[in-house]
């Protein structure tokens, strides 16, 4: 997976956010860029197609002056589960 989509309550994609190291704006324009990624220990790992999945999180830090977390999480089928501002 090289990008996350974003979607809120209805199912609309609100933003796309990429898979790698380099700098990317929010839609405030707030710089940030990928922290780390680990999986959700608190999930089971699953055999799909072939291969184990798990729930993945990939956390990203604000590289501005406010700083900060945010951590997106997705699931065994690559789909957006949830965001979290840490």
């Amino acid at each position: 997976m090289e990008q996350i989509k974003i979607k809120n309550s209805n199912g609309e994609v609100i933003a796309k956010i990429n898979i790698n190291f380099n700098t990317q704006l929010d839609k405030n324009n707030r710089p940030f860029r990928l922290s780390g990624t680990k999986h959700n220990l608190q999930l089971p790992s699953k055999w799909i197609d072939k291969e184990i999945r798990h729930h993945t999180i990939h956390s990203f830090i604000y590289l501005d002056e406010q700083s900060g977390f945010f951590e997106i999480e997705i699931g065994y089928n690559n789909e957006f589960i949830r965001l979290n501002k840490v």
